[in-house]
């Protein structure tokens, strides 16, 4: 069987995109959301959905499968579809008078009759006099502002257009990034992210309160947020795509779908009805280099990935919450009911996007408490105001103290990334979105710089600018100094300048969008192309035609916005790095060597050797699935004197509580320099003692049984013991 090819991966890209969308948009559209709205929101309840009824399974004893997180989302659905059933059908429904009734009276069928009734209508010639409005025609054939839905006329077209450009765009870029759609990533967390897959896939355990325990076996309960390996777990689980394959295509309808989709909520929430926003938005999100593509290139940071995917929804959520949404879909009630159930969605992608919703979510919460101020502080509910301050102020007590104090983040802060630049030369990359020098991104910078101006015009959008420049602070903090101030403020993202950079774009992708509508109104009006007196509604058509006609030259004159600096950046860790986890052949025989080794099989070996890898590549548990951890006392044993088997009992004894049977031995070609690759002498020169059969080797590889364990006699019984050891079980 030949190697997948990007034109055979196109079914997973269609079941990743299912995962990250279909569920949570069952589950909104049950609970009446509508437009924009719901497909914006529906990858953010689509992982909490995933994530959460992980957790939920295992003490339920229910293995992990499609059908847990499908099952979640109808359980949740169903109680919101039978609530509009009995809230919004007439006297003459089900409930009173039967099912005929109900059918004949349903929305579907009423709009049926409708268009029956207005093709048998003459019209033109024809008519003898104007339309007749029928009973039989729903409301929503009378009013435009029904007739154009929740977003105007052409909205959800224009957006499905910005969707279909971003995600060839960015098809093109992962092609080009990855090379063969199988590619691996070499860096030292894609081993525990592909391992973590593998375990998922082969104990049925989802759950991010046991994850962790994949490195630390001696523990019960071990929490590593597990959002985006259950993710994939699905992805391979549905489509029969191996772990690589699964990883790379979920990778891409993350960056292309999950965060274009969220950065279009948030812009829908911040500018209202507009059809240039819903095109532009999605286009935009995948011009930035930062994120998404950066995080699946350094690290690799996929689960921060995920987070940072997710977090323009959760701020659009939050904003609606805080009455700061212009022509809101939602409700403040249901946006804030929508921000409280998803918020564990977020935690379980991972903790770093928490904090950085509370950064960027702050100021839609301080503009909300403020137009509350405003409006009644001089009133008798002048307590509403004072409680609501009093409440955010505690809460961002509570949160710094959480970032600068708390022993739960106190191994996250010990972490110390070293300044890179000076001040001003930080404040220039994130002026031009060249985080981490990364190329400049000129045409994406202008649009943000002309959109920090336009948002300052709007209630609804000024807020961004604060939140923007605090998030280019705290990234200039990691980057440029080394002192306490910075070590307390960003020490939730370890210090590091790759993950604050992230958050960046999440307001940078609303400020473009609001520099292209700037740049269309402006162009608009310098070319006279909507006369005066004409109608709101034809000047924000041809503002929009005018929005997609510069977003398309903007397209156009940076590359497809710079996909090839983006694919350059993806390139890193899997084509163009020094540090190749498997040497060339390796992997051909790590796939032989599964075809060779029972189901049950447990193999010990040194990760820094690449043959770690063959946990998710073919399934065989491997004693140490990843570069570091708290490993047993019997782990630690065999690590250090496998090789000893035949002569020291104890090693059978880790050997038989462990359930180790074969070994794979090889040099170590992975971080060479790391003092904890040495850590594994007992998996060294077997060739050289007794007690282990030889069944193959490759690329650098040696695949042994361990025989010095066997059941009956052994040379480990003694020195002068004349019976020979049994040979080789067939």
């Amino acid at each position: 069987m030949g190697s997948p090819t990007w034109l055979s991966a196109v079914p997973v890209a269609v079941v990743a995109a299912f995962w990250v969308v279909a569920p949570g948009l069952l589950v909104l559209r049950a609970a009446g959301v509508r437009g924009l709205t719901a497909w914006g929101a529906a990858p953010l309840v689509s992982v909490t959905l995933i994530a959460v009824s992980a957790v939920l399974g295992t003490p339920l004893s229910i293995g992990w499968g499609p059908w847990v997180p499908l099952g979640a989302a109808l359980l949740v659905a169903l109680p919101w579809t039978l609530v509009r059933l009995l809230r919004h059908r007439p006297a003459e429904s089900l409930p009173h008078r039967g099912w005929r009734t109900a059918v004949r009276t349903s929305g579907p069928v009423r709009r049926v009759r409708a268009t029956v009734v207005r093709l048998r209508t003459p019209r033109g010639m024809f008519a003898a006099g104007p339309e007749p409005v029928t009973e039989a025609m729903p409301q929503v054939w009378r009013t435009s502002a029904e007739r154009d839905g929740p977003d105007g006329r052409f909205a959800g077209i224009a957006a499905l257009a910005g969707i279909g450009v971003g995600a060839v765009l960015g098809w093109v870029t992962v092609v080009r990034g990855f090379g063969p759609v199988d590619a691996l990533s070499s860096t030292y967390d894609a081993v525990f992210h592909y391992s973590a897959v593998a375990h998922i896939l082969g104990t049925g355990d989802a759950s991010s309160l046991t994850l962790g325990t994949l490195n630390s076996p001696t523990a019960s309960t071990a929490l590593y947020p597990g959002a985006w390996h259950d993710t994939v777990s699905l992805v391979a689980m549905s489509s029969g795509a191996g772990i690589p394959v699964a990883t790379n295509l979920t990778a891409w309808a993350v960056a292309t779908l999950v965060f274009p989709l969220s950065a279009l909520l948030l812009a829908r929430q911040v500018l209202g009805r507009s059809t240039g926003a819903a095109l532009g938005a999605p286009v935009l999100a995948t011009g930035f280099t930062a994120v998404p593509w950066m995080l699946m290139s350094f690290g690799v940071l996929w689960p921060n990935l995920l987070g940072i995917a997710l977090l323009p929804a959760a701020v659009a959520a939050l904003g609606g919450a805080c009455h700061v949404a212009r022509d809101a879909v939602l409700r403040p009630s249901g946006a804030l009911l929508l921000f409280v159930a998803t918020v564990p969605g977020l935690a379980l992608s991972h903790p770093n996007s928490v904090f950085s919703l509370a950064v960027i979510g702050l100021f839609p919460v301080l503009w909300g408490v403020g137009r509350l101020a405003r409006r009644r502080l001089a009133t008798r509910r002048f307590w509403q105001p004072v409680l609501a301050a009093a409440l955010l102020a505690t809460l961002v007590a509570g949160t710094l103290w959480m970032m600068i104090e708390s022993p739960l983040l106190a191994g996250v802060r010990s972490f110390d990334w070293p300044a890179f630049t000076d001040t001003p030369g930080a404040i220039a990359q994130v002026a031009t979105n060249s985080m981490n020098r990364t190329p400049e991104l000129a045409v994406l910078s202008a649009l943000v710089l002309v959109g920090m101006v336009g948002a300052l015009r709007r209630f609804t959008t000024s807020w961004l600018v604060p939140a923007h420049l605090a998030s280019g602070y705290l990234y200039v903090l990691a980057a440029s100094r080394e002192d306490e101030l910075t070590a307390a403020l960003t020490g939730a993202w370890y210090n590091d300048s790759y993950r604050l950079a992230a958050m960046v774009p999440v307001t940078g992708v609303a400020l473009a969008v609001v520099g292209l509508l700037s740049v269309a109104e402006l162009a608009r009006g310098v070319f006279g192309l909507v006369p005066a007196g004409r109608p709101v509604a034809r000047r924000r058509g041809f503002t929009a035609a005018v929005a997609a006609a510069v977003l398309t030259v903007l397209v156009v004159a940076s590359g497809g916005l710079n996909v090839s600096v983006h694919a350059d950046a993806l390139a890193g860790p899997y084509r163009y790095t020094a540090e190749q986890l498997l040497e060339p052949g390796q992997r051909q025989f790590l796939v032989e060597a599964g075809t060779l080794l029972p189901p049950d099989a447990v193999v010990a070996e040194n990760p820094y050797t690449g043959n770690v890898l063959l946990y998710p590549l073919t399934g065989r548990q491997v004693l140490f699935p990843h570069m570091n951890g708290s490993w047993s006392p019997d782990q630690l044993v065999i690590a250090q004197r496998l090789r000893d088997a035949a002569v020291d009992p104890t090693v059978c004894d880790a050997v038989a509580t462990t359930g180790t049977t074969h070994v794979l031995t090889g040099d170590v070609t992975f971080w060479p320099w790391d003092g904890r690759s040495g850590n594994y002498p007992g998996l060294q020169d077997l060739g050289a003692v007794e007690g282990f059969e030889f069944l193959g080797a490759g690329g650098g590889s040696e695949l042994w049984r361990i025989t010095a364990c066997d059941a009956g006699p052994s040379v480990a019984d003694g020195p002068d013991d004349d019976v020979p050891g049994p040979g080789p079980q067939q």
